[in-house]
């Protein structure tokens, strides 16, 4: 069911803008675009479990350390974006990337864990996000023989999956391309580029009381066929600016966006590899390449204008899992005036934090040990502080991850009299955090990690960690699971907002709660 064309979407936009109309852009077809909070419903696939060893079967403790005390902090404040919630529009939370939520996670001591498996060789769910009625809502790569990218709608309570859609196969590459990433905005809609290499939106509906993905638009990028081909370009982010255009990344460096005032496509080439996700603020988009990072913008004429290329060291063609940068980039600074990725230097990586508005180079910071330094998660960005993890000695999926070097680290930017960053300064750092990525939770104060213990030899022990943000020091850690199943293959944690905790591994989607 097609309900508008993207340029009435266009003349929507302006309507919320200037005339608070946004209930039509919503609903678009007369129906909410979910159940209201206290409806559930029926499942199209009863979640099947994971195949996991029991902690009395490896002889390990399934919790140690202690219950969380919350030591809440403020809440993250940055500019708003128009058409996004202040959670759960992006791949890292927000369209800062902060990876930084006001919720809480779980507690302890006592903790369930419940599986859904979803592929015999991998089904994971890169990105989760959580509706207003509490369900999830994940794009997930799901392969018995071929890969297909699946729209995924789970029941939050035990992980049923209540509505599907599939998208399309995708070629067999250890990259997020084809659908990984999605951007959901305050009203429930999903704007996603599969591997038909198509721009495309989706709402849910509820029809005869069950709810479906509903495609609004599917638009043909110029010049980019579907991805078929192992080594073709494909789709790799997807993401709204401050006016609403809808913005594409194409992993051999063409970058566009999608008019909605004339449904018209406008594009630029970079000629650079590009992975990772995008960020925006009320100044333009932010990308990272292979080589540079990039801030484009709009001119006055719709055509894209790069207002600032800046290089880091790319190191020697390699990464953890690809080349270059490891990092999507992060939006940070009290002011509003900050951003940084980490870069690929040889034996010791460095997090390179750059001026927003000119790409001036302001400090970069050396990370962890040399020759044990690399990471594949972005940056958590809070204020004037940066928290990074280690994902080095990481051997990518199906391999061990109990290989990962450990490692933690918060730091803080100085500032000088006029309020220009000059320097960092370290907070702390914890050597021995085995957490391959990193989310903050405000509300309890606690920064959320999962990984494997590294003092197991033979076999991964995956773990739930909580880290105190002000010290730096291991809360607790609960057992996950085992096995390359549980391999988040280094993706983060999702926290929902009644302190349930979801990850995406490589097989299927973990939720974790405490037991009441």
């Amino acid at each position: 069911m097609h309900c508008f064309s993207f340029s009435h979407l266009g003349a929507l936009r302006f309507a919320f803008l200037f005339s608070a109309l946004m209930a039509l852009f919503v609903v678009g077809c007369g129906e909410s675009s979910t159940a209201p909070a206290d409806a559930r419903f029926e499942p199209i696939h009863i979640a099947v479990p994971m195949e996991r060893s029991t902690p009395e079967e490896l002889r390990i403790e399934p919790y140690v350390g202690s219950p969380v005390v919350p030591q809440p902090i403020p809440p993250l404040e940055i500019t708003p974006h128009p058409f996004f919630s202040e959670d759960d529009s992006r791949i890292h939370n927000d369209h800062y990337n902060s990876a930084a939520y006001n919720r809480t996670g779980v507690a302890g001591p006592a903790i369930e864990v419940a599986t859904h498996k979803l592929g015999e060789l991998t089904g994971i769910c890169a990105m989760m996000t959580m509706l207003k009625n509490g369900y999830l809502i994940g794009s997930c790569f799901r392969a018995d023989t071929e890969v297909h990218v699946m729209l995924t709608m789970f029941d939050n309570e035990n992980l049923n999956i209540v509505a599907e859609r599939d998208l399309g196969v995708r070629p067999f590459r250890p990259n997020a391309a084809g659908g990984a990433y999605f951007t959901m905005d305050e009203d429930e809609n999903i704007f996603i580029g599969p591997p038909n290499n198509r721009l495309e939106r989706y709402h849910i509906e509820v029809v005869d009381g069950a709810p479906e993905f509903v495609q609004d638009f599917s638009k043909e990028v110029p010049g980019l066929d579907p991805w078929v081909e192992l080594d073709g370009p494909g789709l790799q982010d997807t993401v709204l600016d401050f006016e609403g255009r809808f913005w594409f990344m194409v992993t051999d460096g063409r970058v566009g966006y999608l008019d909605p005032e004339t449904d018209e496509i406008k594009m630029t080439n970079l000629g650079e590899g590009l992975q990772n996700s995008m960020v925006v603020d009320e100044a333009g988009v932010y990308m990272v390449t292979y080589l540079a990072l990039y801030r484009l913008s709009v001119d006055d004429n719709g055509d894209i204008k790069q207002d600032w290329r800046a290089e880091y060291d790319p190191g020697e063609g390699t990464g953890v899992l690809l080349p270059g940068s490891g990092t999507s980039p992060t939006l940070f600074g009290t002011e509003e005036d900050l951003i940084t990725i980490c870069d690929n230097a040889p034996s010791q990586i460095n997090a390179v934090v750059f001026d927003r508005a000119t790409g001036e180079r302001r400090t970069e910071i050396p990370l962890f040990r040399p020759d044990e330094s690399a990471t594949e998660n972005t940056a958590v960005g809070y204020g004037d502080e940066l928290l990074f993890v280690n994902d080095s000695g990481y051997g990518g999926a199906f391999t061990p991850a109990r290989t990962t070097h450990t490692g933690m680290e918060r730091y803080r930017v100085v500032r000088n009299e006029t309020g220009t960053v000059t320097d960092y300064e370290p907070v702390w750092k914890n050597d021995d955090s085995i957490a391959n990525s990193a989310q903050l939770a405000t509300a309890t104060g606690v920064v959320w990690g999962y990984g494997a213990d590294v003092d197991v030899d033979d076999e991964d022990h995956f773990y739930l960690v909580a880290h105190s943000w002000e010290t730096g020091d291991e809360i607790f850690r609960a057992y996950v699971g085992d096995d390359a199943e549980f391999d988040p293959i280094t993706g983060q944690v999702h926290l929902h907002p009644d302190g349930t905790m979801y990850i995406g591994t490589l097989n299927g989607a973990v939720m974790m709660r405490d037991i009441e």
